[in-house]
Order: C-alpha cells, then sequence, then structure tokens
C-alpha cells in the first residue's frame, strides 16, 4: 500500500527537522524537491539537470558542471538518509529512499514486524593487526607494480632527483621519531603522487587510490593519505562514463579533501586537494579560490601545480596558465616533464601561440613526462593549425591505434566551463584526419 500524500508530507517535515539534517539546507531542498515530483507523478522526468536548474539554479552555461554538484549531494543523501533511519527515525512508519543509479525516491511503509531499519548500518573502522598486514602486503606489491610499470613504460619515468616540496632527510627522521607508521604513510602517499597521470589510464588511477588508502589505513592523521586519495578519487568521477562509480567516487573525494584540510589546511596539497574535488562538483569559484591558494603556499611543489594548472586551463584562463608555469620552470630545476608543461602547451593551443603549444608538448615526451590520448590530440591538433599536415596525420594514425575508443574531444568539451574550447580541439583535430570510433 502506497502512503498517502499528506503522510508522507509530515514525514519529510520531521525528518529535515530533526538532528541528522539540521545544517544541511541544500539536502533539504533536494530532498523535498525529489518527492515533491514523485507525488506529482513526475518521478520518471526527475533528472540531475532538472535538479540542477531547479533546486540550485544558475546560468544556462553552468547547468551541466552543477549536474556533478547533484552526484555528490546525491551520495550525501543517501548516506543521511540511512543516518536518520538507523537513529532519529529508527520508529518512523514512512520510509524514503533515493535509490543509486536515479533521483527518483521509494517512497514506502515499513512493514509492522520491521525491528530495524532496512537501510545498511554505517561502516566503522577496525585497526586490527591482520588488516595492518593485508595492507603491508597489498601496498608492497602494488609499489612494485608501480616501480616496474613506471621502469617499463615509454609515456612517464620515475624522477631521480626533483626540486619539489618532497620530504627532506630531516623531516623523514622527524616523523619517523615520532610514528614509523606515519612515515611509512608519507613514503607510500609520495609514491601514489606518481602515478596519477596520465589520468586516462584506469590501471595507474586504480593504483593510485590503493596505494593512498594504504597510507591512510597505516596512520590515519597523516593528511597526504587523505587528500592524494581525493585527488585520485575526483580524477576517477571525472573521466569515468560509469555514473554510479562517478557518483561514488565524488562523495569519497569530497569527504577525503575535507579530513586532509582539517589536519593540515596550511599545505598546497591540502588546498589543491579541495580545488580538485571542487572542479570535478562543477563548483568554479570555489575551485578556482582553493587553486590559488594552494599555488601561494606552495609555489615549488609541482604536484600541486599540476591541478593548479588544470584547472585554470579548463576555466580558460589560459594567460594565467602560462605565466605561472613559465614562472615555475625558471625557478625549478626538472629532471622530467610533468602535466602542468602540457597543460601549458593546451593554454598555448587556445591562446593561437600554436608553435609555443607544439614546443611544450615536445618537451614532456623529450623528459620522459606523461603522455597519453589528451597530449598527443593536442599535439595533432596544433600541427594541423600550423599546416604540418603529414605531423598532424601521422599523430591522428597514433592516437586511433593506440586508443582506439578515446572521445577526448568529447572530454573535453564536458571539462571546460566554455565547451566551446573543447569543440575548438575537435575539429582541428577532425581535419587532421582524425575519425571518432562511435
Amino acid at each position: 500500500m502506497e502512503p498517502d500524500a499528506k503522510d508522507v508530507r509530515a514525514a519529510i517535515q520531521r525528518l529535515i527537522g530533526s538532528s541528522t539534517f539540521t545544517g544541511s539546507q541544500r539536502l533539504q531542498d533536494f530532498l523535498i524537491y525529489v518527492v515533491e515530483e514523485s507525488l506529482s507523478g513526475r518521478a520518471d522526468d526527475i533528472r540531475a539537470k532538472t535538479i540542477a536548474m531547479d533546486v540550485y539554479g544558475g546560468t544556462v552555461s553552468e547547468i551541466a558542471r552543477r549536474e556533478n554538484v547533484v552526484r555528490v549531494d546525491a551520495g550525501r543523501l543517501r548516506r543521511k538518509l540511512a543516518e536518520y533511519y538507523a537513529e532519529d527515525g529508527r520508529d518512523a512508519e514512512i520510509i524514503i529512499d533515493l535509490p543509486k543509479g536515479g533521483y527518483a525516491p521509494e517512497i514506502s511503509i515499513r512493514a509492522p514486524e520491521a525491528s530495524k531499519s532496512r537501510f545498511p548500518e554505517l561502516p566503522t573502522k577496525s585497526h586490527t593487526g591482520s588488516r595492518y598486514f593485508i595492507w603491508f602486503a597489498a601496498v608492497f606489491i602494488l609499489i612494485c607494480f608501480a616501480a616496474t610499470f613506471a621502469l617499463i613504460s615509454t609515456k612517464r619515468e620515475v624522477p631521480v632527483s626533483l626540486s619539489s616540496d618532497r620530504l627532506s632527510p630531516d623531516e623523514r627522521s622527524a616523523i619517523f621519531d615520532a610514528s614509523p607508521m606515519r612515515l611509512q604513510a608519507a613514503n607510500l602517499a609520495q609514491s601514489g603522487r606518481d602515478l596519477i597521470f596520465p589520468a586516462l589510464e584506469p590501471a595507474r588511477l586504480n593504483a593510485a587510490l590503493t596505494i593512498f588508502k594504504g597510507a591512510i589505513d597505516n596512520d590515519d592523521s597523516y593528511f597526504g593519505g587523505h587528500a592524494g586519495a581525493a585527488q585520485v578519487a575526483a580524477t576517477i568521477a571525472l573521466v569515468t562514463p560509469n555514473f554510479d562509480l562517478a557518483e561514488d567516487m565524488l562523495l569519497y573525494a569530497d569527504e577525503q579533501a575535507s579530513r586532509a584540510l582539517e589536519l593540515a589546511p596550511e599545505t598546497g596539497w591540502s588546498q589543491s586537494a579541495k580545488a580538485w574535488v571542487e572542479f570535478a562538483k562543477g563548483n568554479w569559484p570555489e575551485a578556482m579560490e582553493f587553486a590559488q591558494r594552494a599555488q601561494r603556499l606552495a609555489p615549488n611543489d609541482v604536484y600541486v601545480l599540476e591541478f593548479v594548472s588544470l584547472i585554470l586551463l579548463y576555466s580558460g584562463a589560459f594567460e594565467q596558465v602560462v605565466v605561472i608555469n613559465e614562472d615555475a620552470l625558471s625557478k625549478t630545476d626538472l629532471d622530467r616533464g610533468y602535466v602542468f608543461q602540457n597543460a601549458m602547451g593546451s593554454a598555448k593551443f587556445h591562446l593561437k601561440d600554436f608553435e609555443g603549444a607544439v614546443s611544450a608538448f615536445e618537451q614532456v615526451t623529450e623528459k620522459g613526462g606523461p603522455v597519453g590520448p589528451a597530449s598527443v590530440a593536442y599535439l595533432m591538433a596544433a600541427h594541423q593549425m600550423l599546416g604540418n599536415k603529414s605531423e598532424a596525420q601521422a599523430l591522428s594514425r597514433k592516437l586511433s591505434q593506440e586508443w582506439p575508443d578515446s572521445r577526448v574531444d568529447l572530454l573535453f568539451q564536458r571539462l571546460f566551463a566554455n565547451p566551446s574550447y573543447g569543440e575548438e580541439l575537435g575539429d582541428a583535430m577532425k581535419r587532421a584526419g582524425w575519425k571518432p570510433k562511435n
């Protein structure tokens, strides 16, 4: 039997007035909206876009990016509902659920004989010795994988020395004196940072995420494990076509970034992690604010500069990308190429400095930096715009052969605040002879 609409609305009022939902105005608005739409017979029409438009508002150009915010908030809402029915609402007669995979709520009456909520209990942490042993073994294997991957890959090399904010010997000694487990966590987190890019390689991202989780398990109070996990999870959310996975990863990334800021708000890594998560959620002003703060806090950390540069790039701040990167290159002695240099090449492409774009991408390749479908696509497009048709066509063939399913043109249309920049890249790629598989 379906509950009466009047009873449902009364249940909603009790729910949003509970201690569980206190201070969560946006989640309250989200829940009220989807329930009212369902009660009005429009459940099948509820989409991320309609929620973004009707609940969050904003300009038409912002709606697509705000859909990521909807995904994150949907995950938060599910957790809040689980918490409510496990605590404040454990005796509630009407149950409201938001099944994964959509936004239409399920509203039902609790069976009289039900002794407890059908919502799962929230997970709790366990730090047993056996768990640590399993993590040590798993992480050791992954580190071996990472080292092997880097040695045999033609796409990226592990650096021998690097001018950045890596831990100094004295810092490592001090950390060890305080806690050997924390030093292990710091070592793991540093290893994970080298695996994030190229971001379109799922194996690298999965390995990096597992390593960061291992760092967290070694020492939950070390901020780097949380910051790195946030960056990887947000990256997975951005590039995966799997809706459910993207939703889960965004929620997890948001939690980890908040934890990193709680532990070490003064570090560029924590600030850049938060910036990247806000970018993945579609919150441009917040992403820019955290990114600029991260750059001020850690101007010499190339890992921070990677994420800051990408956020500035996708926001359309091309001149700023070039300025901060050229300044960093003039002060930092790099022994390999990094993603921030690719971001500079992309920025120069959109500034119509095609020769500069080609030079930037080729320097990254020559120094063993990250090479993936995105950098190949931009290099191809830059050669095409310079009239170097043979080079552009050769790169087009490489892209089709090595990444036959890649649709970087569509990915960039989704990542840029102004989709026309993605379209500009795609048009140049197609003129070079590249044909999308589907």
